[in-house]
């Protein structure tokens, strides 16, 4: 394996780990800001409704519940799945940063270096596509 194509592979490697950090935050907000949303709804709805109806409370307890199931799923959001993603983030950008310093290094000394660290690459492309 090039050292150029490690440095790709590398990159992309990094970018999906951020794209994935990224969907998980976004996900987790959107759920809690239904959830929020609901429940300004259960709120407000009284005042839309006829105030004598028989509907007003099983209407606000339904939605109360179910924005607040929305709200509460934020108590699931993996936050030890996120640490583990800028870990992961962390290694890769240490191994990127291993592979420009190879390029500087003469190649009599190089090839031990770079032999490890394709070996470390390639068992790092084995975990993520097991994994």
């Amino acid at each position: 394996m090039v050292v150029s194509n490690n440095d790709a592979f590398l990159e992309q490697l990094i970018q999906n780990q951020r794209r994935a950090i990224r969907y998980y935050v976004l996900f987790a907000a959107g759920l809690v800001t239904l959830g929020i949303v609901v429940i300004t709804i259960a709120f407000v709805s009284p005042f839309w409704l006829d105030p004598k109806s028989p509907i007003i409370p099983d209407t606000f307890k339904g939605l109360f519940g179910m924005g607040g199931a929305f709200v509460s799923s934020l108590s699931a959001f993996q936050v030890k799945e996120i640490l583990n993603r800028k870990e992961k983030i962390q290694a890769f950008e240490t191994i990127k940063v291993q592979m420009q310093n190879l390029k500087s290094t003469p190649k009599s000394k190089r090839e031990d270096s770079q032999k490890r660290l394709e070996e470390l690459i390639w068992k790092v492309l084995e975990k993520t596509a097991l994994s």
